[in-house]
């Protein structure tokens, strides 16, 4: 689903390829990129869903903001998930050697991809983590 051409660096690409994407659900999981995951695939049973997307609205575009900025657009975000009549589940996002402070995020199940890529632009994100019946997480780049 990644287009080839991007402004974002081979590092950064890479950071976000190797980050724990948290999902708060009864069970907390961790997704990651390119791996299947199980435990996503018992959220799509369960709720009769076959796509999600990890996504936030902190720091757009890699350009750190204060808190009360971030949390501010995140509350705009869960409004438009809400509106979307997805699914909702608290997330994280988090480096797994700790070399950068994690995000709030979360985890959308039932979204249909135009949404999630639509929100991840409107929220100036770099990119968003999609998911679909495969349940092998997806870095989908934005920029």
């Amino acid at each position: 689903m990644n287009e080839n051409k991007t402004v974002l660096s081979q590092e950064l690409i890479a950071a976000y390829s190797s980050t724990n994407f948290e999902v708060h659900a009864e069970t907390r999981i961790a997704l990651k990129v390119g791996e299947f995951n199980q435990n996503l695939k018992l959220i799509f049973s369960q709720l009769n869903h076959s796509t999600a997307c990890f996504i936030t609205a902190y720091n757009p575009e890699s350009i750190e903001l204060s808190l009360h900025e971030n949390q501010s657009a995140q509350q705009e975000l869960y409004d438009d998930l809400v509106s979307l009549d997805c699914t909702i589940f608290n997330g994280f996002g988090s480096d797994p050697d700790g070399n950068w402070e994690g995000e709030p995020s979360y985890f959308a199940s039932g979204i249909a991809f135009r949404d999630a890529k639509n929100l991840g632009k409107k929220y100036r994100q770099n990119a968003i983590v999609w998911c679909d019946q495969k349940c092998i997480p997806e870095l989908v780049l934005l920029r």
